[in-house]
């Protein structure tokens, strides 16, 4: 008997041990982890499938068959011949053709894009209950266009271009596109691509901010938003850095915040502060080759994320404080070297 309770009291340390040593969840990641209801009345359609099969050889009428299905792509005049010679060379194209052969192999089935807009809709209708969202999602082909968003809405519908998904395929970089760009083509970014058009639809005032702390703060808890629609999003897609470029934000986080304090450039407004700071690119050339872009960003997520540790205010609450250098004050935010 004795020899049994040894036993457990044993067990019961190395249980409390374990849980004490292992990693513990913030704050602001708790209130993330919310009970959501799947999204009712999601319809998907493939374009792509449709529009890939048409008859070439009788194209217009293909193309009007098909037209008051997917108004969003087809809402031109389909007697015009430039329209029509327009979309019937596009569909024939063969960089255009490849492109939809990659898309049917990484997605045969949309069971992963349905599973992503049913997550990212469902968080969203959790915190916003009383703002309908559309319903009926229509995947296409753009051409991986630059000109284009991979993701839209176009009336009461979300189209997603799936050609901007393909996982980092050589496609990309035989195109021209630059490296970092093709690394926000995973799949698992189509969650925080969506997040982001929630926000800048839903929530995004467009409010010019003065100084670098104020945007990097804005642009921070526009990251906290998205994280809250998908919140397993690993912070390196949330960011769209490499597995390297986010060890080195981390590891240098405080050294980072010491160098903008030390050099005064919180409250600065001149464009080659905000450059550096909250441009993109292949990286952050005044620090490192190491350093990831836009670490403007990195650190204003954090300031938000600090808030958010310290203060029982919901995400409505929080997206609604226009004075965002209090919140950079409420937040204490201050990264150990």
């Amino acid at each position: 008997m004795k020899k049994l309770k040894l036993f457990g009291y044993l067990t019961l340390f190395v249980s409390l041990f374990l849980s004490a040593c292992g990693p513990k969840t913030p704050t602001y990641k708790k209130k993330l982890l919310v009970d959501t209801k799947p999204t009712e009345g999601l319809v998907f359609d493939r374009y792509e499938d449709v529009l890939f099969h048409l008859d070439t050889a009788n194209f217009q009428e293909g193309l009007k068959s098909i037209q008051q299905q997917y108004l969003p792509f087809l809402d031109g005049d389909l007697d015009n011949p430039e329209a029509v010679r327009y979309l019937k060379s596009f569909a024939v194209d063969p960089f255009i053709v490849n492109l939809y052969q990659k898309v049917k192999q990484a997605f045969p089935d949309l069971h992963e894009v349905s599973a992503i807009v049913n997550e990212v809709y469902s968080h969203f209708h959790h915190y916003y209950p009383d703002t309908p969202l559309p319903t009926h999602v229509y995947t296409c082909v753009s051409g991986v266009d630059p000109d284009m968003p991979p993701l839209f809405f176009a009336g009461d519908a979300l189209v997603i271009s799936l050609d901007w998904y393909l996982n980092g395929d050589m496609v990309y970089e035989q195109m021209g596109m630059p490296q970092y760009r093709a690394r926000r083509t995973m799949a698992e970014s189509l969650a925080k691509d969506l997040g982001q058009l929630l926000y800048d639809t839903y929530l995004d005032k467009d409010v010019k901010h003065g100084s670098l702390l104020e945007e990097m703060v804005a642009v921070g808890r526009a990251d906290y938003f998205i994280e809250a629609m998908c919140p397993e999003i690993a912070d390196s897609v949330l960011l769209g850095y490499s597995a390297s470029q986010m060890d080195w934000a981390e590891y240098n986080e405080g050294n980072l915040w010491a160098d903008m304090v030390g050099n005064q450039c919180l409250y600065s407004t001149d464009l080659e502060v905000y450059r550096t700071f909250l441009s993109d690119g292949p990286f952050t050339n005044e620090y490192s080759h190491e350093a990831p872009p836009r670490l403007g960003e990195f650190v204003g997520l954090h300031i938000v994320r600090s808030f958010m540790d310290v203060h029982e205010i919901s995400l409505q609450e929080l997206m609604q404080i226009s004075d965002l250098q209090e919140l950079f004050l409420d937040s204490y935010y201050k990264p150990k070297k």
